[in-house]
């Protein structure tokens, strides 16, 4: 091969090392796939989202509704918005929560159930309404017509002409198919959507006369902010007009935590990725020593031995980075799926934008060139007449020693700052911070990892100390060899322990985290909940609802002693967000109310002089008091109420919560529907008799279920634990890329110690030692890396459990037992399957060639 420029020897060196360059590749190929991947799904979700609420909200110039975005409010606003100068048309709808009850059984016998929402219309104006596009079919005209999503149409076998079963707050329906809706980009959560006559709607729902938005159009050369002005004046405090698109755009925004989260987690993968390839390409300048001392000896300048490295990295970087592309494509795919199982949203196109494309191959770039910086700078400092002397452990340990003296004390004060910003985070915001205080927090995590990372290769040594008389005992010689030869290089050591570290860091802090909630969840229900039963919808995420008549059956029921129903409503206020809870006087006799603050006769004053009780962060974060008021957005202006007490136990409301009696609630904004039923059964009782008779009632209300307390916790945990699947899934990527760097570490080793190897063969050593040597070196290096991701993820975890708390409903610290213990042992697997491939290639190194080596 001839060389026709000093720069094609980055490309011999990459060709002449393939298991190396391969090795390095895949670190940035996982990272760069993680964050195309995560990218994608977050494009797609806000596209989804964006498109779907489009739709929904009406294609319309601008949308009316109630002022906090929940409740509705009298027909007659149609009225008067159509003779309001400008406007061109108007149509009202109702958004109403429903099921659709299919006619297959679940295993207990009952139909199955999909959520669904429907949006009550008038036929005159029905495309106005919302955005939804004919398929086929047309709109619903007159009684019990409905017209359905295509993609729910199909999946339950429903056409034109047939009827379909409907939940309604007192029971099932039957309505015919008389059109089909095109819903862009998939199903929303999982829930069908259809449209129906407003008159209907409004008799089966239970609200007559009642509308929940107007879309409105301006008319012919009239702007739709002066029509906006004049229906502000004209319509009162409220209702709330706005664009079409800026209401889009609010709901939408509320993803931004979420995706923000997600990139997080794929900037950790690109961040193991990047001490990857820092560690290949610096034991590659140490491998080619002699090689670039002969180069600087025939008249190469630092410059060009710097340049030819990093001209290394940048190529690897590219390749890598394309190669990225097409693994996080089929990772998007992916992690689509397990947003769906895991949040039941159902997305069926991906939305790939040229951002993603180009961020991706930007920061896989960017961050192999930055990673190989520090190696191409050490390369061109090589000194000619050093370098052609066979390699000695002294100059490398000089060099690496120098590093250890000076990065301590830098990562602990990033440690530290990192640290004390998250924990100031935790305690000081809310549970919806803003974008940049999010990013910020990020930001911080991200430095305590590089601060803790700084730190490890000055307790490298001691660590190696530590475990070798157990590596002794339990692999003898060997073991204590192969902790020697972890702690002789100790950067190198390091480097690869940190990178495992970040990942088990992160899953033991979100075990932690989602432990310590789960548990506390589980001790309020244990130490609050008096019911024995709960009825809830069978589709959580439907928000359907019942009428009185169901709990008033359920009471009837002998051995029954008593009922509470909860209903709720969401309000948005600005920036500002409220959960709203109506409950019935039978509530405290279930459920135990504990207070943050003295608040006597506290729920007495909520039932009878529409007072309010309020969650402990929402009652920090607006600095009320016992006795002050907190101010709601209804649709019939803004409402003040008493708080007559401050919650600590808003399970809830998530600390956030607003409770008021149902009657306040339903007058106020509404809501007259419960969705919640906790039942207590009277002392001594037949408990099955009592759960036979209510499954009996629930016949007619199939899209609820009964839960036993037992099966309701249960369920609970199920739902919890289901989603951090999701999350697990990333953090695994993190994993899986400091795996391959320890694969690489322990390859680089074996072809580093070559000449080392040879003459362990040649005294003696068997194949079988020199291979399990090299095993027993990974497993130590993995140790490392889970040891101290343990104790940084217990201590992550903690703040993150403390910003939980901080939330309003007190979150106790429960420790991660089991997952710390299973990253101690995956530790073990990691290091021992990592070192398999290092190790075979060790044991078949010919001791005659190895000792010629160099």
């Amino acid at each position: 091969m001839r060389l026709r420029s000093f720069n094609g020897l980055s490309l011999r060196s990459l060709a002449a090392r393939p298991q190396r360059t391969l090795l390095t590749a895949v670190g940035i190929v996982l990272g760069v796939g993680i964050v195309f991947g995560v990218i994608t799904l977050s494009d797609t979700m806000s596209s989804t989202f964006r498109e779907l609420y489009t739709r929904a909200f009406g294609a319309a110039d601008l949308v009316v509704t109630a002022a906090g975005g929940n409740g509705t409010f009298g027909e007659e606003t149609t009225r008067e918005i159509r003779e309001t100068p400008g406007t061109g048309r108007a149509a009202p709808r109702l958004s109403v929560p429903s099921s659709l009850i299919l006619d297959r059984r679940r295993e207990d016998g009952l139909p199955e159930v999909r959520g669904m929402r429907i949006f009550g219309v008038e036929p005159s104006s029905a495309a106005l309404a919302t955005g939804f596009e004919l398929e086929s079919g047309r709109y619903p005209r007159r009684g019990a017509e409905i017209t359905l999503d295509a993609a729910s149409a199909e999946s339950i076998g429903a056409k034109v002409g047939e009827e379909v079963t409907i939940g309604t707050p007192d029971g099932p329906r039957r309505a015919e198919v008389v059109g089909l809706l095109r819903i862009p980009g998939g199903s929303f959560g999982g829930i069908s959507f259809g449209m129906a006559p407003l008159r209907w709607t409004q008799r089966a729902f239970g609200e007559p006369g009642r509308i929940s938005g107007v879309a409105v159009d301006a008319a012919e050369g009239v702007p739709p902010a002066l029509l906006r002005d004049r229906l502000d004046r004209r319509l009162g405090a409220g209702l709330r007009v706005e664009r079409s698109e800026t209401r889009t755009e609010q709901v939408t925004s509320q993803l931004q935590g979420f995706r923000i989260s997600l990139l997080f987690f794929a900037g950790t993968a690109l961040f193991v990725g990047a001490f990857l390839v820092f560690n290949a390409l610096s034991m590659t300048v140490l491998e080619r020593t002699r090689e670039l001392g002969m180069l600087r000896a025939l008249g190469s300048t630092r410059a060009m031995i710097a340049r030819s490295v990093l001209m290394e990295a940048l190529v690897l970087g590219a390749v890598g980075s394309l190669a990225g592309l097409l693994l996080g494509y089929g990772m998007a795919w992916g992690l689509v799926y397990l947003f769906g199982r895991s949040f039941t949203f159902e997305i069926t196109t991906l939305s790939i934008s040229p951002f993603a494309l180009l961020s991706a191959l930007a920061v896989g770039v960017a961050v192999t060139a930055l990673a190989a910086l520090y190696p191409a700078l050490r390369a061109g400092r090589v000194s000619p007449v050093e370098a052609m002397r066979s390699r000695g452990e002294a100059a490398r340990e000089r060099s690496g020693g120098r590093l250890v003296r000076l990065l301590p004390p830098a990562g602990l004060l990033l440690a530290a700052a990192g640290g004390a910003w998250t924990y100031h985070l935790a305690r000081n915001l809310s549970t919806s911070p803003d974008g940049a205080a999010f990013a910020s927090g990020i930001a911080a995590v991200i430095g305590a990892f590089l601060g803790v990372s700084m730190v490890v290769p000055a307790i490298v040594r001691p660590l190696c100390l530590l475990l070798s008389p157990a590596l002794h005992l339990l692999f003898g010689v060997e073991g204590r060899m192969a902790a020697a030869n972890a702690a002789r290089n100790r950067v190198r050591t390091a480097l690869t322990a940190s990178a495992l570290m970040v990942g088990i860091s992160l899953v033991i802090a979100f075990a932690a985290l989602g432990g310590s909630v789960l548990g506390s969840i589980r001790a309020y229900l244990e130490d609050s909940l008096g019911s024995d039963y709960v009825i809830q919808p069978v589709i959580q995420t439907s928000d359907a609802a019942f009428s009185e008549r169901l709990p008033e059956r359920v009471r009837e029921v002998p051995g029954v002693a008593k009922t509470t129903a909860i209903a709720s409503a969401f309000l948005r206020s600005g920036d500002e967000t409220y959960v709203v809870f109506g409950l019935d006087a039978s509530y405290p006799e279930i459920f135990r109310v504990n207070y943050a603050s003295e608040a006597p006769e506290a729920f007495s004053r909520l039932l009878e002089e529409d007072a309010a009780l309020v969650g402990r962060q929402l009652a920090a974060s607006r600095g009320l008091r016992v006795g002050d008021e907190v101010r709601l957005p209804t649709p019939r202006g803004p409402r003040a109420y008493e708080v007559a007490g401050i919650v600590a136990n808003d399970v809830l409301g998530g600390g956030s919560g607003v409770y008021l009696s149902r009657e306040a609630l339903a007058r106020d904004l509404g809501e007259r529907e419960g969705e919640f039923l906790a039942i207590e059964t009277a002392p001594g009782a037949d408990r099955a008799l009592v759960e036979q008779r209510v499954r009996a009632i629930l016949r007619d209300y199939p899209q609820f279920t009964l839960y036993s307390n037992a099966e309701w916790k249960a369920q609970i945990e199920r739902d919890f634990d289901r989603q951090y699947v999701f999350f697990y899934a990333i953090m695994g990527v993190s994993v899986a890329v400091s795996a391959f760097g320890v694969v690489n570490t322990l390859s680089m080793s074996v072809f580093e110690r070559t000449r080392e190897i040879g003459i362990l063969r040649a005294v003696g050593a068997s194949r079988l030692q020199v291979g399990r040597l090299v095993v027993e070196e990974g497993i130590i290096i993995s140790l490392i890396g889970c040891l101290l991701g343990v104790a940084v993820g217990s201590l992550l975890g903690y703040l993150f459990v403390r910003g939980t708390g901080a939330g309003g409903f007190e979150v106790s610290f429960y420790y991660p037992k089991l997952p710390a213990v299973a990253a101690l042992l995956c530790g073990l697997a990691i290091g021992t399957l990592a070192g398999l491939l290092p190790a075979r290639t060790a044991a078949r190194k010919d001791p005659v060639e190895a000792l010629q080596y160099e």
